[in-house]
């Protein structure tokens, strides 16, 4: 600033200002510029990072045709094969016990089509006869296991095991083994990393790392074990990884269709002798009963993975399902229909991996996936009608668009829920079962009639047959198991009565299925910030209306520096003490502590009202020191809190909370209704109080004297209790008589680390923000509206309510929103004291999972690039943009009341 301005001595001075100040102020705008552009430009990046790991997510699947060959084999010779994981060699098993292992020949560089006119996909490494004599006429393998059960035309079966054995072998010893060789061919092939190689007896491959990874095929089959005297037809077996016997050994079941029509069950244990050593099986025998109105044999015979059913599958789609728990008492548990809704015959049924959910095609070009669900957990209209000997029933949970033909093939993926149906057109297509996304179509191009599909072991290759024609596929899936409506929409996962959101991303087992649901994760978050801010923002604002407009300033400058301490405590020692302190505590108490918040406000209100019927003047010379007396007022509301547990817990809760929480069959659900009901009934009762009852007050008592008025507010306010828990007394009896209990709906079983515990300790840890924030925006207020309120005549607290706070809306609306989102990012205190349950009830008795502590869990455990790590991400993202929406609304909010707040 320049210029001359007079001075009282009637000189002129010139003014100008300094030039350090003019470059501070540059320097100050310059920084403040670059920090806040700063800001925003690195919460962009952040929001760019989650969406390019989220993106993937979505993206479709790709695959490359790598050759196709005129397969080796003629139509229906074969009747197994099977891909290692490398998509380097295979074994195939042909009908007159020959056991072939293959290399697969790799795709030729385009420079050299010497290897790529070959007339064969496969050049055969080894060949063996795994059995010397008879016919195989049936075989039974599992996805992702490596044992087999094989049928032969003389009624017998043999248990066998095919595996890859791996191995790396020495630069020196391949360079050495090559050199003997009278051809070098080979030895060229591995010039390259991916390049293969037979050696020896299986097949070598150079990794991406320079070594040499070498593959055999070792295998072994048992003796022959007599069924029936006349051929096996169909054969179905329980994989050894799923069955063992009680002695430790290896136990064998399978079920069996002979030529004669007759089903059998077979049990085959090893029992070694502890004196000699050696093995022998224990093989026992059981017919199933067949059905009184049958439409034909069984096309298809299954037996699941617990060993509890087998199941016999007709062409025209009847099902009869076997109840094999009882050996000495099998019977079928019910019929069911696989093709409801037409005539179509099935043509194909088998499992998917883990041999519990049934994949079933039909002659339409119709999919479908069955599997078990518990009849008890169904009471609905659709299953009014079903029946079953075990109380289970086999249900249709997953229907796939039709296909272009009849179902000829299905392969099922070994690591995945994923699998291809071949069809009689020459086309194929993949879905997953439990999101029933489809996830690519591929054809054949002469077309023909598909015979064989598999899904290579990493699901990242295909090998279809169709029209003596062999194709190898490269493929790269995608992300099959996560879509839009799996991860926010209900899905009926295997064993489940319904569709629900679930979230379990990590399992025992590769078979088990995984579900990544986003909605108990959300619910989680809103249900911790819910009862978190239900605690902290009315006794943060409170405190700040407090300390702003009624307490003196030497108590002003004691209760603020205190309360902003209380931000100082670390979030961990919080959730410490909370979960390892406060939750055992409040275990023992239950009763006490929902009495207490009733009993607390109650006794803190009634003492206010006691207050006013003291003596004028002996009040007067105390209100100074008002806050202190608050103290044995808070301190008798916990005491009686405390003494009415025991008694209101025998009164409405059988002795017992955690019993009547748990068994809504026994007592009556008043007391669930009470604790829901009074905080409403509250409500009611002061807008009646509001708005009808002041009307009278004003006019009525308003003149009475000061000792006259004071008892008759005191009077007013018990009996607007009383008719407060009259209200919710009265309605929780109408309630419970009806037959609506809140048990289970609305409330449950009790977990020690719940929301309870939660709402309370992390209230403890926002009330410092939003009482700061709110104190701030309540003294911005300017003095003169005050001065004027009182001036006109109004009382300390209609000048609070009617023209501090709507000035200082839009702070203490800032207050609010600061502190929302303080809760729903916190981390550690829901972690500790959360119980870390990923269910999406609102019961105060249970714990949640947030999406925060999902991801502190969890990230540091998922592998890099896998579905569960990017729907981490995922969950970020919707964090972000759920705190983003939040912000946006409270801005909007903010200016609305900023607006108002200048209008006065």
């Amino acid at each position: 600033m320049s210029g001359t301005q007079p001075r009282f001595t009637g000189r002129k001075r010139r003014l100008k200002t300094h030039w350090s100040v003019r470059w501070s102020d540059i320097l100050s705008e310059g920084v403040i510029t670059v920090g806040g552009i700063g800001t925003i430009v690195a919460v962009c990046l952040v929001a760019l990072v989650l969406v390019m790991e989220v993106i993937p997510l979505f993206r479709g699947a790709s695959i490359q045709p790598l050759n196709i060959r005129e397969a080796p084999w003629s139509s229906g010779e074969i009747v197994h094969l099977e891909l290692n994981e490398y998509q380097t060699m295979g074994w195939l098993l042909t009908k007159d016990g020959t056991l072939q292992v293959l290399r697969l020949i790799p795709p030729a560089p385009k420079d050299d089509e010497t290897e790529s006119m070959s007339p064969l996909a496969f050049e055969v490494v080894q060949e063996t006869k795994l059995v010397d004599d008879g016919e195989i006429t049936a075989i039974s393998t599992s996805t992702g296991q490596t044992d087999f059960v094989l049928g032969m035309n003389d009624g017998t079966v043999r248990v066998g095991n095919v595996e890859f054995e791996t191995t790396f072998v020495d630069p020196v010893e391949i360079k050495n083994w090559f050199v003997d060789q009278t051809s070098s061919v080979s030895g060229k092939q591995l010039a390259h990393p991916g390049d293969t190689a037979i050696y020896k007896e299986g097949v070598v491959q150079m990794t991406p790392q320079g070594q040499y990874r070498a593959q055999v095929v070792d295998w072994e089959i048992g003796d022959p074990i007599q069924v029936s005297d006349s051929a096996i037809v169909l054969l179905d077996h329980l994989p050894q990884a799923s069955a063992r016997s009680s002695l430790g050994g290896k136990s064998t079941t399978f079920a069996a269709l002979t030529g004669d029509d007759q089903l059998k069950l077979g049990v085959v244990r090893e029992k070694k002798s502890l004196l000699s050593g050696k093995t022998k099986l224990d093989t026992k025998f059981y017919d199933l009963p067949p059905a009184e109105k049958s439409s034909g044999a069984p096309q298809f015979l299954l037996i699941d993975d617990l060993g509890n059913n087998v199941l016999a599958v007709n062409p025209s789609g009847q099902l009869l399902r076997y109840d094999i728990r009882d050996t000495d008492a099998i019977r079928i548990a019910e019929t069911v229909d696989l093709v409801p809704d037409s005539d179509a015959t099935i043509t194909a049924c088998d499992w998917i991996l883990g041999r519990e959910t049934l994949f079933v095609g039909d002659s339409e070009g119709n999919c479908s996936g069955w599997f078990q669900i518990r009849l008890a957990d169904r009471s609905d209209d659709k299953f009014a009608n079903r029946s079953s000997s075990d109380g289970f029933a086999l249900v249709r949970a997953h229907q796939f668009p039709q296909g272009p033909g009849a179902v000829s093939a299905f392969g099922a993926s070994s690591r995945s829920r994923m699998f291809m149906v071949g069809y009689a057109t020459g086309q194929c297509s993949l879905f997953h079962m439990t999101t029933e996304k489809h996830v690519a179509d591929l054809a054949m191009p002469e077309g023909g009639l598909v015979e064989l599909a598999r899904i290579a072991p990493r699901d990242d290759g295909l090998l279809v047959e169709a029209d003596g024609k062999i194709a190898h596929f490269a493929m790269s899936p995608g992300f099959p198991d996560i879509t839009l409506a799996s991860l926010f929409l209900p899905v009926w996962y295997e064993g489940y009565a319904e569709p629900l959101n679930m979230w379990q991303s990590s399992s025992s087992k590769t078979e088990d299925e995984l579900k990544f649901s986003l909605y108990p994760l959300i619910s989680g978050t809103f249900k911790a910030t819910f009862y978190s801010m239900l605690f902290g923002a009315p006794l943060a604002l409170l405190a700040a209306v407090y300390t702003s407009e009624f307490s003196t300033r030497r108590t002003r400058m004691l209760v603020k520096p205190t309360v902003e301490m209380m931000a100082s405590l670390p979030s961990v020692v919080l959730g410490f003490l909370a979960a390892l302190v406060l939750a055992p505590v409040v275990e023992d108490v239950v009763p006490a502590c929902l009495a207490a918040m009733f009993v607390i406000p109650f006794t803190i209100l009634l003492g206010a009202f006691l207050w006013q019927v003291m003596p004028q003047a002996f009040t007067l010379r105390l209100q100074p020191y008002r806050l202190w007396f608050l103290m044995p007022v808070l301190a008798l509301g916990i005491y009686l809190a405390y003494e009415m547990g025991p008694a209101i817990e025998q009164w409405l809760f059988l002795g017992n909370i955690k019993y009547w929480l748990v068994h809504p069959e026994e007592g009556t659900g008043v007391g669930g209704w009470l604790l829901i009901l009074i905080p409403f009934c509250s409500l009611v009762s002061f807008v009646l109080d509001a708005n009808f009852i002041n009307a009278f007050w004003r006019g009525s008592v308003a003149k009475a004297p000061r000792f006259t008025f004071a008892l008759l507010s005191l009077g007013k306010f018990l009996l607007l209790s009383t008719l407060t828990f009259a209200m919710a007394y009265t309605l929780g009896t109408l309630l419970d008589m009806s037959g609506w209990d809140p048990r289970g709906t609305y409330i449950g079983e009790f977990d020690q680390r719940n929301s309870l515990i939660v709402g309370f300790v992390m209230g403890f840890a926002v009330i410092p923000i939003i009482y700061t924030l709110a104190d701030d925006a309540l003294s911005t207020v300017p003095s003169h509206l005050r001065s004027a309120s009182l001036g006109c005549g109004a009382t300390h607290w209609q000048t609070t309510v009617r023209v501090v706070i709507p000035t200082a809306m839009s702070g203490l609306f800032s207050a609010l929103m600061i502190g929302l989102g303080r809760v729903a990012g916190e981390t550690m205190i829901v972690l500790m004291a959360g119980g870390n349950t990923p269910i999406e009830d609102w019961n105060i008795f249970n714990g949640f999972r947030t999406l925060s502590t999902n991801i502190a869990i969890e990230l540091p455990e998922a592998v890099q690039g896998s579905s569960h790590y990017r729907v981490l991400f995922l969950s970020a993202l919707v964090l972000f943009l759920l705190t983003f929406l939040i912000n946006t609304v409270a801005e909007v909010v903010r200016l609305y009341f900023r607006r108002r707040a200048y209008q006065l």
